[in-house]
């Protein structure tokens, strides 16, 4: 739609009118003449504190990249870390996440990661919408620590649905069935399933991301991860799993048929070297693809306006066919198709009367963004726009570029423990 006048209700954060404005009578509040209008961004998977190790470890395959790097570096000041310690690196990390997607006009996101506590309270601050829980899950061997993270996880997700906090959604986080054994996975279902009572809990979890990862999955239980969760019951509408980059027809197929979704993050699959995922035959399939940036210590950034653009020329350039993944369909599935995944589609998603005011407008008067045949051709395919103003549920978050709500951000802290992670970088073995 062009020149229309969108209304919002500021008690309710939502919108009431889609109005031309030729026929809008009253007085707007604010033009915005050379921008483009679109949904609220939605980040379907990403790691928010990781932003602490954007570039740490570049250049590197995933399980070098993971296991000899950033595992390590989590434990230290993470896993091991006193518990004040480990809470302010998830402050600090997902302040700057936070600060980084509002400024590229992601609204709400996917996070997955450890003290899920203080990203929720971090993304409040920030005025924004998450789902995520206490931790994400990993077991190394320990039964009873396992059981011991599986409770925290439950008690959190069973108090954020009791609270029914609308800018906090619960989800089930483990990590993969490569570091997540079937019998343990078991365990947790079965827990959240008595914790949870039948609400909507999202399941997050990494998928297929590398070909090493199918092999040793399939060498140690004689099914793929896939099998696994679906045999499980995980596989479903709730589910969104990362990735899906070495997919067969079979496993596109499946994720079809039970209504799973994909988080494709095409930019942290090339920078790694995993692949690339078959997404216009997922779409085909029926399959609901939406976008992830994953972290920023694989991307390395959580532009989500950029994921948009790769998702689209690699697309393009894989299939041979210029014609699939449009800019309107890509910019669904960075909107609309991620808040489906999410459980969240009847509230966000789309600019559609009854529906949040979770709205991003992006500047496309500039000079270099001249001349302007399609909006949305010109902001997917070119890098010459600009997010000016965010609103969330209505409210004005970031207005002419600046970030109203994070504003008084520690950045001597943050500061201090970037100079202990590039102390501690230099002592890894892989560093020498």
């Amino acid at each position: 739609m062009e020149d229309h006048v969108i209304s919002v209700d500021l008690a309710s954060g939502k919108i009431t009118a889609l109005t031309p404005a030729s026929e809008f009578s009253g007085t707007a509040d604010m033009h915005l003449t050379d921008h483009l209008v679109i949904p609220g961004l939605v980040n379907a998977h990403t790691h928010t504190p990781m932003s602490l190790l954007r570039g740490y470890a570049d250049d590197l395959p995933l399980n070098e990249w993971l296991f000899q790097h950033i595992f390590p570096t989590e434990g230290k000041f993470v896993f091991d870390a006193p518990l004040e310690e480990a809470q302010e690196f998830v402050r600090l990390g997902s302040e700057l996440a936070c600060y980084e997607m509002l400024k590229t006009g992601t609204t709400l996101f996917n996070d997955m990661y450890f003290h899920g506590d203080v990203t929720a309270n971090v993304a409040r601050k920030a005025g924004m919408k998450a789902v995520l829980t206490k931790a994400g899950l990993l077991f190394f061997g320990d039964d009873a620590l396992f059981s011991e993270l599986v409770g925290s996880n439950t008690k959190f997700c069973a108090e954020l649905i009791s609270s029914e906090d609308k800018a906090i959604r619960p989800s089930l986080l483990p990590h993969s069935v490569y570091m997540v054994p079937k019998e343990k996975l078991q365990e947790v279902k079965q827990a959240y399933d008595i914790a949870c009572n039948g609400a909507h809990v999202v399941i997050h979890t990494h998928v297929h991301e590398t070909k090493k990862e199918i092999a040793d999955v399939f060498e140690r239980t004689g099914q793929s991860a896939l099998q696994i969760l679906d045999d499980l019951g995980m596989l479903n509408s709730r589910t969104v799993a990362a990735h899906c980059v070495h997919m067969t027809d079979e496993e596109i197929a499946l994720m079809a048929k039970c209504g799973a979704s994909v988080a494709h993050c095409p930019r942290s699959n090339l920078k790694l070297g995993s692949g690339i995922a078959r997404t216009a035959d997922m779409l085909k399939s029926g399959v609901n693809v939406c976008l992830g940036t994953d972290g920023a210590s694989s991307n390395n950034t959580l532009d989500m306006l950029t994921e948009m653009q790769y998702a689209s020329m690699i697309a393009k350039g894989v299939t041979g066919d210029p014609t699939v993944l449009s800019a309107r369909e890509v910019l669904e599935m960075a909107t609309l198709r991620g808040a489906r995944a999410l459980g969240l589609e009847a509230e966000t998603g789309s600019i559609k009367v009854g529906k949040a005011a979770d709205l991003v407008a992006v500047d496309l008067g500039r000079l270099e963004a001249s001349p302007i045949y399609d909006p949305l051709g010109q902001l997917v395919y070119t890098n010459s726009r600009q997010v000016s103003h965010v609103w969330i549920d209505g409210k004005c978050i970031v207005q002419d570029g600046t970030v109203l709500t994070l504003l008084s951000m520690d950045m001597s802290a943050t500061e201090r423990l970037v100079s202990k992670l590039r102390d501690f970088r230099k002592s890894l073995p892989a560093a020498s």
